[in-house]
């Protein structure tokens, strides 16, 4: 474990220093300050410099990168938010939504008291209430729901407000358990992948980004780190200054794309076809690593016969790239070792997308780079993640085997039309750290559930946000400067502590304060329900070795804390029913795929729906915005002005045979809905019958025009992924 020790102090004069030279840039590929990983920021909690105090805290949004950051506060208000200089991967810059965290916690429109609603649902009238009388009408509601229908007509809604291991992970969750609510899924992102990668590996744990510099090739597929991930890019062009190469397979064309020494542009849900290709003439032209593959591999044998329906020739015309474009990747890929793929989500949204995740994951294998420093594959990591859930949680708290629901159906749900919700409908939904209007798919429909009058809905938030508008109880929601957490990254190896650095404004309140205060509302005597912050964070720390140095004390002092298994798979051994890396996996027969990998085409494809496809020839892909997450930020003045109105990309020669032109607005139209969007006409960025728009502008700023209430919400085929990529339109001038 790597923690602050060593580290040479931390003055107002260094802090100003770097928050100066590393906290102000916003350029996306400025990230290049970094330090050794051995140093952490000494402590700064409580620490007088004058009049200023400075405070540590997490970013706990839903990102790879999770930066530490650091406040200066003075006369007990927060003037400034900068990165953590010591920090090897937030290297004393925020991203640009990082940068603006001080605008949203002093935001004006911040919701500061309880409100219900005194006009009809999304109409947008509302009165001032205590939380005595919040409290009432909402302990009232819930008891009705039971006495009535039972404990699961009551649904939470939760997703990536906060992702800290105390209020998102944590105390929700008991309260639910304890009255017995219904589950859900939280599978909107990786779940497919999580899912697909311990067919081939027993597990899903990833490299330390900090090791990609080491890297002779860096192979981006599906991900757009400059965008999402934008601390990596400093250790990708760290790789790229010691000569490595980078390949970047992707839809669309990204800032990374365009630096590559190989961009491959492939067409949407051919990632697996294109995979099997390249291991088509890897395997028959004898490039692999031979005794890696004898040694540590099983099945190699049916992947070399299941590769063989993969040429190039038919490889090239599934994925809409050509014979030399495969044949390219191929020799870069093999030629420079040891070399990292990193897998991102976007592919992996699809109807295949987890079958996508195992075809690509079998690449590192073939080459040997497996357990190799600088080489293998990047996905995400949780192992690291120190805390018990069985703790944190309490699922021993509910009172039977509750039923669950997939969190992409909310609106099917809601709007009972789900077999288990029309013979017992959702009475009660509690939303609280998630905004499914505008960032759930199939929004149309959310929100014609939304306006039943016999839902009594509840958001907790912060902002008066496109879910809220549908609320019947609004209760203000703290800002995570406000509250004490514990945070882990997931791609990085790192635990990281967030202190409180104010009172919560108004009479807003943490999730452990509003979940404790209405357990005990409704009658609850559990002791869980007196824990605070502090006691979760010290008894819900798992003791294994590797953990021996994450204490609540050692972390309050050092801020951040890295957990250091080494080279991953170093040891070789892989915890698969073989022990060895399995091509050719029984198991996942199991579970409705192909025992080594296929291609198929999409639910909703010109292959897999041809009368579709007719209607709707448009492949919609909707990507994460460099100014957005999810729709976090849309309601801040600086990130609107930078992002702009939506729009949607859509290559040139559709646009011609559209009689569209640049700037010209358009209708994107399905049978889900209808959006009108500024239109950006491009040669390179996409290829025809492929258009591309930034999710997820909040649909009260854009006139309705919300691009989720055109994505599908069909689970796709492993652990019910989503599908939001798997989603044909149609483009018409306006």
């Amino acid at each position: 474990m790597t923690d602050a020790k060593g580290s040479k102090g931390f003055s107002r004069r260094s802090f100003l220093k770097g928050s100066t030279a590393l906290g102000l840039s916003m350029g996306l590929f400025g990230l290049t300050a970094c330090t050794d990983k051995n140093s952490g920021s000494k402590s700064v909690i409580g620490v007088q410099n004058g009049e200023k105090t400075f405070t540590t805290h997490t970013c706990p949004r839903n990102c790879y990168d999770t930066c530490s950051l650091i406040g200066e506060k003075v006369d007990g208000r927060i003037v400034r938010i900068v990165g953590d200089p010591k920090n090897p991967i937030t290297a004393g810059t925020p991203c640009v939504k990082g940068q603006t965290h001080i605008n949203v916690l002093y935001h004006p429109d911040r919701i500061l008291h309880p409100l219900k609603r005194a006009g009809k649902k999304g109409e947008g009238k509302w009165e001032k209430i205590t939380w005595d009388e919040a409290y009432a009408t909402i302990v009232q509601k819930l008891k009705e729901a039971i006495d009535q229908y039972g404990s699961e007509s009551i649904m939470p809604y939760n997703f990536s407000g906060t992702i800290g291991f105390v209020h998102q992970h944590g105390v929700p969750w008991r309260f639910f358990n304890k009255i017995g609510a219904t589950n859900i899924t939280r599978t909107v992102c990786n779940t497919g992948g999580k899912a697909a990668l311990p067919y081939t590996y027993g597990d899903f744990s990833s490299i330390d980004p900090e090791t990609f510099a080491k890297t002779k090739c860096y192979v981006t597929w599906g991900t757009n780190e400059s965008y999402t991930n934008v601390h990596s890019v400093k250790f990708i062009q760290q790789a790229r200054d010691n000569g490595a190469k980078l390949i970047v397979v992707n839809p669309h064309r990204h800032p990374l794309a365009s630096q590559a020494d190989l961009f491959i542009q492939l067409k949407p849900g051919t990632d697996a076809a294109f995979a099997l290709g390249v291991q088509h003439i890897i395997i028959n032209e004898n490039l692999y690593d031979k005794d890696f593959v004898e040694n540590y591999t099983m099945g190699f044998e049916e992947l070399k016969k299941q590769v063989q329906n993969y040429p190039p020739s038919k490889v090239a015309q599934l994925c809409e790239v050509t014979e030399e474009e495969i044949r390219e990747f191929v020799k870069m890929y093999t030629q420079a070792k040891p070399s990292i793929i990193r897998m991102g989500f976007g592919f992996e949204r699809r109807t295949h997308g987890g079958g996508m995740v195992r075809a690509i994951s079998f690449l590192p294998a073939l080459m040997g780079v497996v357990g190799v420093e600088g080489g293998g594959f990047s996905y995400v990591n949780y192992n690291h993640y120190p805390f018990d859930n069985s703790y944190t949680k309490r699922p021993d708290l509910a009172p039977r085997k509750m039923r669950t629901i997939n969190m992409n159906e909310l609106g099917r749900a809601i709007a009972g039309e789900l077999p288990t919700t029309k013979e017992n409908p959702v009475k009660v939904l509690i939303c609280f750290g998630g905004n499914p209007i505008p960032s759930a798919p199939n929004v149309n429909l959310i929100k014609k559930g939304l306006e039943r009058e016999d839902l009594f809905t509840v958001v907790h938030e912060v902002f008066m946000t496109d879910t809220a508008d549908y609320a019947d109880i609004i209760l203000p929601a703290a800002h995570f400067i406000e509250f004490e957490d514990v945070i882990a990254d997931y791609l990085g190896w790192y635990v990281r502590y967030s202190e409180q650095g104010l009172e919560p404004m108004g009479e807003s309140k943490s999730n452990v304060q509003l979940f404790n205060e209405l357990a005990k509302r409704m009658g609850f005597t559990d002791e869980c329900f007196n824990e605070t912050s502090t006691d979760i964070i010290k008894k819900g720390i798992l003791n294994k070795p590797i953990f021996k140095d994450i204490t609540y004390e050692n972390l309050r002092k050092n801020h951040w804390i890295k957990v250091d298994f080494g080279n991953v798979f170093s040891d070789h051994k892989f915890n698969t029913p073989s022990g060895k890396i399995e091509f050719y996996s029984e198991n996942i027969i199991k579970a409705g795929l192909h025992p080594v990998a296929e291609y198929l085409p999409e639910e909703e494809s010109q292959d897999g729906s041809p009368a579709l496809f007719a209607k709707y020839p448009i492949n919609l892909l909707t990507p994460a915005s460099p100014q957005l997450l999810s729709s976090q930020w849309h309601n801040v003045p600086y990130i609107q002005e930078n992002l702009g109105e939506p729009f949607v990309t859509i290559n040139a020669k559709d646009a011609e045979d559209r009689g569209i032109k640049d700037g010209d607005y358009c209708l994107i139209q399905n049978d889900r809905g209808q959006v009108r969007l500024k239109a950006k006409v491009s040669n390179s960025a996409v290829k025809a019958g492929v258009a591309v728009s930034f999710k997820s502008y909040w649909n009260k700023f854009t006139d309705g025009n919300t691009i989720n209430c055109l994505a599908p919400d069909a689970i796709g085929d492993l652990d019910g992924i989503s599908t939001y990529n798997t989603n044909l339109v149609q483009i018409t001038k306006a």
